[in-house]
């Protein structure tokens, strides 16, 4: 951004004060400015005035009024296309570094979503998919953020806009939202799940021997497909997932401590790498690191809530 930009954009921001959902678009913070199409369309509707004017031809002026009357209803419609939009909800979903933070901005406007673009700098638009709602103007316009690195991510400053209905003209306004996600580490390492406690090396082709089914619980969102009951699930039966007690019922212990020689990354990475696989496995687990409490449990909750220790170990953040 050219610096010229940037002190425009902190001026329009000073000028229209800190913003708060749900916020419905006033007149006064939106701005307007002619697009590559209308700065020809003006210079052609000038070149036509002095033609007129040269041969006397009332018919070229006539024309050469009607399109500049034309192009003032153009602009005023185009200011008045965002005018009134409310802006109810914006969300960022979380991410793994190294991947893309999408952020979701809910609101209702009189244009159809199609009409409307959402950007902000350094970020990919997610295009507009499916009619109904998007035709309608109610609807989700989604951007896509890279995530560089673990930690705290929060949005920057967004800009509505819309060159809609004629393309002459360019509206748009700013958007400066309190929203954050959190970014965790990378999952990486190639060192495999430690092994349950009191587990005997000798004994781990008869841990399924070892296991007795407990009891069978409907299916959440992060259950591991091997453990649903598929044959009852044949049958007629809802979704159900097996639970076991037992071998199956101990903690795994994913320990910081216990990677001695890696760096702080690599280490989160492989406590990543182990959360993710447990979970997606119907594993338990406790995870261990130095200042925060011993956490235990499993389920996707328990994951998002290990995964957020994670990303903010050390008070890690991203902007």
């Amino acid at each position: 951004m050219s610096l010229f930009r940037q002190r425009m954009l902190r001026w329009a921001l000073r000028r229209q004060g800190p913003d708060s959902l749900p916020l419905q678009l006033k007149p006064r913070r939106i701005y307007i400015l002619p697009t590559g199409t209308g700065w020809t369309f003006g210079l052609l509707v000038i070149a036509m005035f002095l033609a007129g004017m040269n041969y006397g031809n009332g018919l070229a002026l006539l024309l050469t009024f009607w399109l500049a009357a034309f192009a003032l209803v153009g602009m005023i419609q185009t200011q008045r296309s965002l005018a009134g939009l409310t802006l109810q909800h914006v969300h960022a979903e979380p991410a793994f570094a190294g991947g893309e933070v999408v952020l979701r901005a809910q609101l209702h406007s009189r244009l159809s979503l199609r009409d409307l673009t959402l950007d902000a700098e350094g970020a990919r638009q997610v295009p507009v998919t499916g009619a109904g709602s998007h035709d309608e103007g109610s609807g989700d316009l989604s951007l896509s953020f890279p995530a560089r690195q673990r930690g705290r991510w929060r949005a920057p400053v967004l800009r509505l806009s819309t060159s809609a209905p004629y393309g002459l003209f360019r509206t748009w306004t700013w958007l400066s939202l309190d929203v954050s996600t959190l970014v965790y580490p990378t999952p990486a390492g190639m060192r495999p799940l430690p092994e349950l406690p009191g587990a005997e090396e000798g004994s781990r082709r008869l841990a399924g021997s070892l296991d007795e089914l407990a009891a069978l619980r409907p299916f959440r969102e992060g259950d591991s497909p091997r453990q649903v009951a598929w044959k009852a699930y044949a049958r007629g039966a809802p979704l159900l997932v097996r639970e076991y007690q037992g071998h199956a019922a101990a903690l795994r212990e994913f320990d910081f401590d216990a990677l001695p020689h890696d760096d702080t990354e690599t280490r989160l990475s492989q406590l990543c790498r182990w959360i993710v696989d447990a979970a997606a496995e119907n594993q338990r687990w406790t995870l261990r690191l130095p200042g925060s409490a011993v956490v235990a449990g499993a389920g996707p909750e328990h994951r998002r809530h290990c995964l957020s220790q994670l990303a903010t170990f050390g008070a890690g953040s991203v902007t």
